[in-house]
Parts: structure tokens; sequence; C-alpha cells
């Protein structure tokens, strides 16, 4: 077999495999194999194990909720791929699964995609569209006119508006354990990576002192490695209070910052 027809074969195969990695995601987030493997999220999961970005994660496990209760569709999705039948999720239903099913088998994705455009199969009214004014930061403003140009602006922002809906409570609390709930919502966050450096976090770190505060707010609580940890408690941050990917670390310690509490409590035998 010439180089040509290997790489082919291999590519193939590769293509195949991928799309059985696809098809388990549901399964693997319904069971939590993810955090039973010791990741700290499905994304970290995929990424490392079938190099998956979290945007395919995303994807694949939106597609294949549409399609829970349409058996036929799935069946094309097992032997095609998802990317065959993303076209129709959003119009087929429980009526229709077979008739999408059907033309999903027999066309190609691009095909699919025009047939769907120039058909009006099922036609969905378009959702209300409002208009909003926000005063915001220049940057952060600049920031969301370049991801307006994205076609899935509307669905990022519903999910990061969710992701809000969905965050804990601040907690008062003796204890220094970040209750469960906390600790998933900011580990989720960040894959299970430090929000500073991108390694494996090992400590949540409170960035308003639990010392002083007593008080779990996932606002202010950030996943971190070791290292970046004992920087932050050790006062070399200089702007501790702005995102993690933004910190600015001081060549020498600043003695207002260094946390003695955190320091004898962890030298302490």
């Amino acid at each position: 077999m010439n180089t040509h027809k290997k790489f082919v074969f291999y590519g193939k195969n590769a293509k195949e495999w991928m799309r059985k990695c696809e098809l388990l995601l549901p399964e693997i987030e319904r069971k939590k194999i993810w955090k039973k493997k010791r990741y700290g999220s499905i994304y970290e999961y995929a990424a490392k194990l079938a190099g998956m970005s979290r945007r395919k994660v995303d994807d694949c496990l939106w597609v294949l909720r549409k399609i829970e209760d349409k058996p036929k569709l799935k069946e094309v999705a097992e032997k095609k791929g998802i990317n065959r039948i993303r076209p129709v999720v959003t119009s087929a239903t429980k009526e229709t699964d077979e008739f999408f099913a059907k033309k999903a088998e027999e066309m190609s994705q691009n095909a699919l995609r025009a047939f769907m455009k120039k058909s009006r199969v099922n036609p969905k009214p378009k959702p209300a569209k409002s208009t909003i004014f926000i005063k915001l930061d220049t940057k952060l403003a600049n920031k969301l006119e370049a991801l307006k140009e994205r076609e899935d602006f509307e669905k990022l922002l519903e999910k990061f508006v969710d992701s809000l809906e969905e965050m804990p409570e601040p907690v008062q609390a003796g204890s220094r354990h970040v209750p469960k709930k906390t600790e998933n919502y900011v580990v989720n966050k960040t894959a299970g990576r430090c929000a500073h450096c991108n390694r494996k976090y090992d400590v949540l770190h409170h960035i308003d002192r639990f010392a002083q505060h007593h008080t779990h707010d996932p606002d202010k609580i950030i996943p971190l490695c070791n290292g970046c940890h004992e920087l932050a408690h050790l006062g070399y941050i200089e702007n501790e209070h702005d995102p993690p990917t933004e910190w600015r670390v001081r060549k020498h310690p600043k003695p207002s910052s260094i946390d003695l509490k955190w320091k004898e409590h962890t030298q302490s035998p």
C-alpha cells in the first residue's frame, strides 16, 4: 500500500472512530463517567481522550438531545455521523422522524441544507427580536462586537445567561470546605484547570480571604494550581481582583498583601 493510500485509509478510520466517540457523549455526561475517572469536566475528558474541542462537545450533545426521541434519525447518525443530520434536527418531530431520516440518508449534508432552506418543510416562525442598550467597558464592548460575527452568537449568549441563573448563592460558613454545588460550578468554568496558568488545578482559592469574610461566593472563588495559589497568598499578584488570565506578577511581594494567617496555617504541624 503506497503512502497516499495509507493516509486515506487511516483518515477514514479516524473519522469512523471519532463518530463513535461523539455518539457516546450523552451517556458519558448522564453517568458522569468523566467525574468517576477524575477529570474536571466532560470537556477535559473529551479533549484529553479524543482531542475534541469544547465547541465540538457542546454541539454533539445538543444534536443528540434533539434526536433522543427520534429513532430513525439516530440510526442515520450512527451510520453516517452527526453532521449528516444536523440540518434537520431543529425541524424534525416524532411524526416526521422517518421522513427526515430518509432525506438525510439519501442526500449529502450540503444538499440536505439546501433542501431545508428552499422547501420550507415544517417552517417555524422566527423568534421575536428585541433591542437592548447596555453601557459597557470599551474593552468588553469590543469583545462582544467581535463575537457578534459568529453564527452561534445568540446561542453562546443564552448559554452564558443560563449559567448565571444556575450559579449557587454565596454561603456564609464557619468551615473552609467549599459546598459541593459551588465547587462543581467553579471547577466547570475552567474545565478543571488553573484559572491563571491552565495547569491542572489543586485548590479552590478565595479572592476575598475566607479567614476575613467566612463566605463561599462562587463569583469570588477560582481554581488554582498549588504554585499560583501560593503566589496569591504571598502577595505576588498585583491585581488579584481582575480575571486571573490578566494577573500581573510582582518581582517582590507587597508586604501588606501577604496573607499571614494562611502562611501560619500552611506551616503549622
